[in-house]
C-alpha cells in the first residue's frame, strides 16, 4: 500500500474538507486566505504534490514557472540569499502542482534572451525574475505582457516583491547609534549592485539624520560581497587617522573578511571594534563572536513572489504591484557598546 499523501489526507491534517483541498489546488479565488493557508501548510508538511500531468492536460498550461537569475552560475548558487529564494518559490509552487525551470545568467541581453527562449517556446506560463545589478533585462519584460513578477526591484508595470532592504540597514545603524558608536565605518557592495546597496545605503543615512548626527563619509569603502574584500577594506578603515569604532558590512561575507583583519591586527572584537553584517547567512550563527547582521527573510520572498505569479496566472492579479517583505535585524555579540574610555 502506497504511504504518498493524498487528498483526503491533506484534509485531514487542514481539518477541511477534501473539496476544499481540491479547489486551494486549483486556485480557486472563492477559498478565504485563512483556510488557503491551513490547507497549504497541511500539504508541505505532508509533502503532498499535485499531479501536474492532469491538471496540465485539463488546463493547456504546462504547469511549469521559469526562474531567471542573471548571475554567473558559481555566484548564484553559492549565494544563501538566492538559494532560499529560490527554495521558498519552489516550496509555494510544489505545493500548487508547478515545477520549477531555472537559468542562470550574467550578462543582462544573456537573462533577456532566456526569457524569450522560455516564451517564445511555450517551456513556461510564467516568469520569476530577479532583478540582479540592475534591472537590465526589464524593458523586454515590459514590452512581452507575459505574467512576469520581478525580485528585488520596484517598477510601476510590473508586480515587484523585494525585501525591505532600506529598513534593515536603519535598524543596524540604529543599533550602533544607540550603542554609543559615531564613527561607524561602512563597506559597501560594488557600485553596479545599485538597487540593493542604494536602499540600504538610504536607511543607514536616515537613521543618522533622525539621531541628528552627521554619517561620517569619509569612513566609506567599498568591496564586491567577497570575504577577501571586507578583509581589504577593513585594513583601509583601520588606518583612518580617526579609524571607527564599529564596522557595517553590507553583507556577512565581506563582514566576516572584516573579523578576520581585525583580529590580525590585534583588536578584540567586540571590546575594541564592533561588527554588523547583512543577510544573516547561515554561518553569522557559527563565527565567533557571533555576527549581528539582517534577515531579509529570502525564503518569504520567494514564496511571496510564486503566490502572486501563480495568483496573475489564475487571474487574480493582487491590488498592489509592489510587495515589501518586512527585513528583522538579529543581534548577536559582534556589537557592544562602546567604551567611555574609547
Amino acid at each position: 500500500m502506497s504511504d504518498r499523501p493524498t487528498l483526503r489526507t491533506v484534509a485531514a491534517k487542514a481539518g477541511v474538507s477534501h473539496q476544499t483541498v481540491s479547489r486551494v489546488v486549483n486556485g480557486d479565488p472563492t477559498v478565504t486566505g485563512g483556510i488557503r493557508d491551513k490547507v497549504l501548510s497541511a500539504m508541505r508538511l505532508l509533502d503532498y504534490r499535485p499531479s501536474a500531468g492532469a491538471r496540465a492536460l485539463a488546463s493547456g498550461r504546462t504547469e511549469v514557472v521559469g526562474v531567471v537569475l542573471p548571475h554567473n552560475p558559481g555566484f548564484a548558487f553559492s549565494n544563501d540569499h538566492l538559494i532560499r529564494l529560490v527554495g521558498g518559490a519552489d516550496q509555494e509552487l510544489a505545493a500548487r502542482g508547478y515545477g520549477l525551470l531555472l537559468s542562470t545568467r550574467e550578462v543582462p541581453d544573456e537573462a533577456a534572451s532566456a526569457h524569450r527562449r522560455f516564451t517564445r517556446r511555450r517551456q513556461v506560463d510564467g516568469l520569476l525574475v530577479e532583478a540582479g545589478v540592475g534591472g537590465e533585462a526589464l524593458p523586454a519584460l515590459r514590452s512581452a505582457g507575459y505574467p512576469t513578477v520581478v525580485i528585488g526591484y520596484t517598477d510601476e508595470d510590473l508586480h515587484c516583491v523585494h525585501p525591505d532592504d532600506e529598513g534593515g540597514a536603519y535598524a543596524v545603524t540604529q543599533h550602533l547609534l544607540a550603542l554609543g558608536h559615531r564613527r561607524i565605518g561602512v563597506v559597501n557592495g560594488p557600485p553596479e549592485n545599485q538597487l540593493a546597496m542604494a536602499a540600504r545605503l538610504r536607511g543607514l543615512r536616515r537613521a543618522f539624520a533622525d539621531a541628528r548626527r552627521a554619517f561620517p563619509d569619509d569612513l566609506m569603502e567599498h568591496g564586491d560581497f567577497t570575504a577577501p574584500s571586507g578583509y581589504e577594506a577593513a585594513g583601509r578603515l583601520m588606518a583612518r587617522t580617526d579609524p571607527p569604532t564599529a564596522i557595517f558590512a553590507f553583507n556577512d561575507g565581506m563582514a566576516f573578511g572584516a573579523m578576520r583583519r581585525l583580529r590580525e591586527d590585534g583588536r578584540a572584537l567586540p571590546a575594541d571594534v564592533s561588527v554588523a553584517g547583512f543577510d544573516d547567512t547561515a554561518a553569522a550563527e557559527l563565527v565567533d563572536p557571533p555576527l549581528t547582521s539582517v534577515s531579509l527573510h529570502s525564503v518569504d520572498v520567494g514564496r511571496r513572489a510564486a503566490q502572486i505569479l501563480l495568483d496573475l496566472l489564475d487571474g487574480r492579479p493582487p491590488a498592489r504591484h509592489e510587495n515589501v517583505v518586512p527585513s528583522t535585524l538579529r543581534v548577536r555579540a559582534s556589537t557592544a557598546p562602546l567604551h567611555a574610555a574609547t
